[in-house]
This record gives C-alpha cells, sequence and structure tokens, in this order.
C-alpha cells in the first residue's frame, strides 16, 4: 500500500518523467521487498515562483541547496522502525539518482496509515 507523492519545482532540463515513475517503483520494490503491485507512485511538478524557502522562489528546481524535492510517503503502521529507515533511505537515493537532484537536497515525510484508516477498491482495509 505504499502511496509516494513526489513534488517539486519543474526541471531545468527535459526529462523522462515517467521513466522516473517507474525506476523509483522498481527501486522502491527492489530494496524494500514490497511487491510492486502494492506500491503507487506520482510526480507533480510545483508551478515556477510558487514554492518560496526562505523567501526564495525560483522558478526551476534547484539540484542543491534550496527548494528539496519534497516526498510524502504513506505506508501502514505495521512496519518497524527499521523498515521505516529503509523505505526513505531507498526513495531519497532513488529520487536522488533518477532526478539528478542532490541527495541531500530531498526532504521526506513518513506518514502513518493506521489499521481501519485506510478506504481501498470499495472496502475499509484492516489488518493486525
Amino acid at each position: 500500500m505504499p502511496l509516494i507523492s513526489i513534488k517539486s519545482l519543474p526541471f531545468d532540463n527535459d526529462v523522462d518523467v515517467p521513466g522516473m515513475i517507474k525506476s523509483i517503483t522498481e527501486d522502491f520494490a527492489r530494496r524494500t521487498d514490497i511487491s510492486i503491485e502494492h506500491i503507487t507512485v506520482t510526480w507533480e511538478f510545483i508551478p515556477p515562483r510558487h514554492y518560496a524557502v526562505a523567501g526564495l522562489l525560483p522558478a526551476t528546481q534547484p539540484q542543491t541547496g534550496s527548494h528539496p524535492v519534497l516526498v510524502n510517503l504513506h505506508a501502514p503502521s505495521f512496519h518497524k522502525q527499521d523498515a521505516i529507515s529503509t523505505m526513505l533511505e531507498c526513495l531519497a537515493f532513488s529520487v536522488s539518482k533518477r532526478s539528478g537532484v542532490a541527495y541531500s537536497n530531498i526532504f521526506i515525510s513518513y506518514q502513518k496509515v493506521m489499521s481501519g484508516n485506510l478506504f481501498d477498491r470499495g472496502k475499509i482495509v484492516t489488518w493486525k
């Protein structure tokens, strides 16, 4: 069920967004042993000058320094801390490698999804 939502400013160069998404999905599945059919990844672009850090509003995605690529990871609450750390590090490495943005310029927020707090495929999903 991991849902990975990625946002960034547009890139200076043309990028293959579908290719990046596919590669990030495959990297995540391989590194976490989560079956690929359970992983969802999206990538959205923030309009130029609609993302401020320290009052700065660039038009394109900086590779280093300010304005990190923003990643939200939603995953079930049954994952232990070491698995969560693996997911976070895997995502940071993969997003950096696939986008060309420095590893240190990736920001990831983990959101724990509790059993019974997920609606998918027409029903409330629970786990033990």
